[in-house]
């Protein structure tokens, strides 16, 4: 799989499409005079983490011909997200750095010891690490060619379950003395002046914003642009071998996944199955039962809608309805910075077709409760197939199946505990224009998915120089 398809972050600029505009601002903002503290706001899988990897694979802020540091803390990789184990990790990454670098400082950052997640930790250790890297700032910027250090935090809403006033003090201390070197860029869900508001109100502390927070600029990410999302669409599909991508496909992934990041790239992988065992005329609308079945989207749409406040909840449902007119000053904030509305064909909508799809399914009066039917039990449990929704339940398993698994799951159900025969197969599931090894791969993925051990199978057996068939006791 390339980096295009991956769900893990960008970490390299090869892979990296999009987000020119956000790129020239951190850019101008990281090479000033005094660099400027950056947070770059998104929503789950919006993209925000790959483009702050973007400033050290690209090199952001370092003036020509200057050494530039960038410390790299991903808060979702650390044990535990308490003040002392963030200060450790500060220290430690920063040494990190500076030895791959080839600077050749040996700092004193009181991290020689592994971390260990049995320490407590308390103020006068956490005072102890914030020393070590305060000093371990100073000597590199002292004592080596280092001119700009950078630290680039992602998921910084992690850190202030723990963390207290002291700590983001002892942050703004560290970007106060060293201004003209040194800058933090993070990401967040939010702007740094609400998320640390909760802190100083958790406190009872009587200030208006916190003096970290003030220092911050903010850039909330919404979606890809119609030009961006085309490109990542044809460089994923060059990058994993396929055919260009046609404008109606084009088109359709705009608009079923909304431009967002993570749900074309979804779309992209169900497109390429699809495209090897559909007609050319069930590919897009494979793609779209697919998309409304993966539970990864289900999760983004469920994130997306559970993040927003009951006021703008209520205006994505009246712009997923119809009917009343919605906020007008809530409308722009959902559509310019998180995303979620946007104008097509002269009408205001909702961002993906499949999230208005799960809007309106949760929305529905008596959201749809569709009942189990037993198709056969079998000796360890129920064996329960709902086509409709392509979801197999076995032995206390939920099951999610493509369109294609669950025709010939259907099909096998049909003629259970009868060996059905490879061309029979292809005649009824595939169609004409398929050769035999496709029916051997499909059965093996739906093995994978159903069987307790593929290796050993319970229920999808093969008839040597025969068939398969599906045992149901």
């Amino acid at each position: 799989m390339s980096a295009y398809l991956s769900r893990e972050p960008v970490l390299q600029a090869e892979g990296f499409v999009g987000r020119q505009v956000e790129l020239a601002w951190l850019a101008d903002l990281l090479a000033r005079p005094s660099p400027q503290n950056c947070n770059l706001i998104g929503e789950p899988r919006s993209g925000k983490s790959s483009l702050l990897m973007q400033v050290a694979a690209r090199q952001l802020g370092a003036p020509p011909e200057q050494v530039g540091l960038y410390v790299v803390l991903r808060l979702a990789e650390l044990p535990d997200h308490r003040p002392y184990t963030f200060w450790w990790e500060m220290a430690a990454r920063l040494d990190q750095a500076q030895q791959a670098a080839g600077l050749g400082v040996a700092l004193d950052t009181a991290t020689s010891a592994p971390l260990s997640a049995g320490v407590t930790g308390n103020g006068d250790d956490d005072r102890a690490l914030f020393d070590a890297l305060d000093e371990g700032i100073e000597l590199l910027l002292a004592e080596s060619a280092c001119r700009r250090i950078f630290f680039l935090i992602d998921d910084f809403d992690l850190l202030l379950r723990g963390f207290t006033s002291r700590d983001l003090d002892w942050l703004r201390a560290l970007a106060t003395r060293y201004a003209e070197s040194l800058a933090f860029v993070i990401t967040s869900s939010d702007s740094l002046v609400r998320l640390t508001d909760k802190v100083l109100r958790r406190e009872e502390i009587e200030m208006q914003v916190s003096s970290f927070a003030n220092t911050f600029h903010d850039r909330s990410l919404a979606l890809l642009t119609a030009e961006e999302s085309a490109q990542l669409c044809q460089e994923t599909a060059v990058a994993e071998h396929q055919s260009p991508l046609s404008p109606e496909e084009i088109t359709f992934l705009q608009r079923d996944a909304g431009r967002h990041p993570a749900l074309l790239k979804i779309a992209l992988g169900y497109l390429f199955e699809a495209r090897q065992y559909e007609k050319a005329e069930n590919v897009l609308p494979t793609v779209g039962g697919d998309m409304r079945l993966d539970g990864l989207v289900e999760w983004l749409c469920r994130q997306l809608w559970q993040r927003r406040t009951a006021e703008e909840q209520q205006v994505l449902a009246d712009v997923c309805q119809g009917g009343h007119e919605p906020d007008a000053i809530l409308l722009k904030r959902l559509q310019r910075q998180l995303g979620l509305v946007e104008e097509r064909d002269g009408r205001v909508t909702l961002f993906a077709d499949v999230f208005a799809w799960w809007v309106q399914r949760e929305m529905g009066p008596g959201a749809e409760r569709e009942g189990r039917t037993a198709v056969s039990p079998t000796a360890s449990g129920e064996f329960t197939y709902l086509p409709a929704k392509r979801l197999l339940y076995l032995d206390n398993r939920e099951v999610s199946l493509t369109s294609l698994e669950g025709r010939l799951l259907e099909y096998l159900l049909a003629h259970k505990n009868q060996v059905c025969q490879v061309d029979e197969l292809l005649a009824h599931v595939w169609g004409e224009g398929k050769t035999r090894s496709v029916v051997e791969k499909a059965i093996n993925r739906l093995r994978f998915k159903v069987e307790p051990d593929p290796k050993r199978p319970r229920f999808l057996l093969s008839a040597r120089g025969e068939g398969y068939l599906l045992r149901l006791d």
